[in-house]
């Protein structure tokens, strides 16, 4: 699928790209954007809930999202949807664009930071391993988004308490004719980098993945053909019959050492249609 992106930076400089965006591609970052760092037997069901639930909203059409007949004359259902499709390519993006190698649940980073889940914030909180920032996430259908509007978007990426190098508004639209999303970055802040903080969420975020894998009893595969050197396949419940899907982790990610998958760079993985690894070592393929 083509994603035309228009980003503004903090020079006030306008860029258009257009992106390929594969089905792997979203899906992985539709599930785990903002995922929690709770050790929930429910992060697992999630997980799968969106694998198998979307695969009607990606549809036969490449260049865009699809409509489902059940839902086409129900607003809410589909601006829910339409959101969710906003988080997970805000998500993209925000790795894309910025270099996040996490992105976090705002609410989780508020909790580490000992602050109350009170008040208005934006979605995700990314780290890049250098540097915080915040992302306030939409989706919509409508075909445009007014300047007023984004002014909206960029003010809710500014507030909450949590001290961040930057703020962007990530408002995508137009999602079921031609997906475009508008990337915003307002004005920073020269603050801190909260590497405790960082790496407490970064260890909370794996050990959930971890305890997803074991509520699931998923067993590490070795029929995966293919699968990128150091790291470990673990085969999925089906969601395409004539399929296999792989949940695919770094080998520093199964025996505990997080340090170790800061060293790991996705770009020297091969580029296939089958297969997805992000920057933070987890991936999905298809075999």
């Amino acid at each position: 699928m083509k994603l035309k992106v228009e980003h503004l930076n903090d020079k006030g400089q306008i860029e258009d790209i257009e992106l390929n965006l594969s089905y792997l591609q979203f899906i992985k970052h539709l599930a785990f954007a903002g995922m929690g760092v709770n050790r929930s037997p429910y992060n697992s069901f999630r997980f799968l809930g969106f694998m198998f639930e979307f695969v009607q909203y990606w549809g036969p059409e490449p260049d865009h999202f699809s409509i489902p007949e059940i839902i086409f004359n129900d607003p809410t259902e589909l601006g829910q949807i339409s959101n969710k499709i906003g988080k997970a390519l805000a998500d993209f993006l925000s790795k894309k664009i910025y270099g996040a190698k996490y992105t976090h649940n705002y609410e989780d980073a508020m909790v580490q930071n000992g602050y109350p889940i009170k008040g208005e914030r934006p979605d995700l909180y990314c780290d890049t391993r250098s540097k915080q920032f915040a992302v306030e996430a939409k989706g919509f259908k409508a075909s445009t988004v007014s300047a007023n509007k984004m002014l909206k978007h960029k003010s809710q990426s500014r507030k909450g308490p949590v001290q961040v190098h930057f703020s962007v508004a990530s408002v995508a639209y137009n999602l079921y004719q031609a997906p475009s999303v508008k990337f915003h970055d307002p004005i920073g802040d020269d603050v801190k980098y909260s590497i405790d903080i960082n790496n407490k969420l970064i260890a909370l975020y794996y050990r959930s993945i971890i305890d997803s894998i074991k509520q699931l009893h998923l067993e590490q595969s070795e029929d995966a053909e293919r699968i990128p050197n150091d790291f470990i396949a673990y085969h999925l419940p089906a969601i395409y019959p004539k399929n296999k899907v792989y949940l695919l982790l770094h080998e520093s990610i199964v025996s505990g050492e997080w340090d170790q998958v800061e060293e790991f760079n996705p770009r020297r993985t091969e580029e296939r249609y089958d297969t997805y690894i992000d920057a933070d070592g987890v991936g999905l393929c298809i075999r």
